[in-house]
């Protein structure tokens, strides 16, 4: 999925639980706080990183410009040692990861990733195999 209007709305859905809708071509979601415009959370970092904390997403810089997010399978990484056991283990079923050049976009592709597996209710010891973005192959 790439960034953009159908990326936001489910972020903010099946992230945040909240309520979205439009109203004259406007889309709009429904906030603890109250109504808002819709965020451009695949577009925009400060809105991206709302949801990098909600589902612990990992983001490192990597060759060529390009960014690696990374989803932890539970509540984050005990420690930089858990994170790196994790990626030589190669189990990935319970986490979502992205590669791709806006830092924004990858975060929001791995946690709808990652959410996806979970709903789909994807065993932990399944055979691993790390997802990425069109075109792109992580190793």
């Amino acid at each position: 999925m790439r960034p953009g209007r159908e990326m936001d709305t489910r972020i903010a859905k099946e992230i945040f639980q909240h309520e979205v809708w439009a109203t004259n071509k406007m889309v709009h979601e429904r906030t603890p706080l109250g109504k808002q415009p819709l965020k451009r959370y695949s577009k925009d970092m400060d809105a991206a990183w709302e949801v990098a904390e909600k589902v612990r997403i990992t983001l490192l810089p990597i060759e060529d410009g390009q960014w690696f997010a990374f989803s932890a399978p539970g509540p984050g990484w005990k420690s930089p040692q858990e994170f790196a056991e994790l990626l030589a283990s190669g189990n990935f079923n319970q986490c979502g990861a992205a590669v791709g050049p806006e830092a924004a976009g990858v975060i929001c592709e791995a946690a709808l990733r990652a959410i996806d597996k979970r709903q789909a209710g994807v065993p932990a010891e399944s055979a691993p195999n790390a997802e990425s973005t069109e075109n792109e192959h992580l190793h």
